[in-house]
């Protein structure tokens, strides 16, 4: 479809007789849009809180675009309780944001964090992209014991063929 649509644009600006309709100009901007998220990662660092005495460590992911959703892996250890541990996967929808946009303007990402556990519930995660403030993010998620804050820093990066 994308091939298409560059052909449709092609056409428009090489042939007189032939121009764009408004509907085909939102269809080729759209393309361009995808592609962008296509080809953008949105890196996040370890980082860890503290719950009381225990520290609790969380690594995410390299967050990759899927069909307008930043998508990952996230792990959460608890070391003085490592029945607390956990695995699973954060979606996090772009609200018709691009990677880029986010990681230069910023902005609030309300997503879930979904265990690998069996029988647990998602939780949900809030994810606040600060771009003037060194690249912070802070992200918070809601778990059914309590609600972790972290504080890290994200860089966003093009795509390399292992990401995809």
């Amino acid at each position: 479809m994308r091939t298409l649509l560059q052909l449709c644009a092609l056409l428009a600006i090489f042939s007189p007789f032939t121009a764009l309709t408004p509907v085909h100009a939102a269809q080729v901007n759209q393309v361009n849009q995808l592609g962008e998220w296509s080809n953008l990662t949105f890196n996040i660092e370890d980082t860890k809180c503290r719950v009381g005495i225990a520290s609790v460590k969380l690594s995410v992911s390299t967050l990759k675009p899927e069909d307008g959703y930043l998508v990952g892996e996230y792990s959460i250890v608890v070391p003085l309780m490592s029945s607390k541990n956990d695995k699973g996967r954060i979606i996090l929808p772009l609200n018709n944001n691009s990677v880029g946009d986010i990681g230069e303007n910023g902005g609030v990402l309300h997503g879930q964090a979904i265990s690998y556990k069996e029988g647990k519930t998602a939780n949900a995660i809030i994810c606040e992209v600060l771009p003037l403030k060194n690249k912070t993010i802070l992200l918070e998620i809601t778990t059914d014991d309590r609600t972790l804050e972290f504080k890290s820093n994200y860089t966003v990066s093009e795509a390399t063929p292992a990401d995809s």
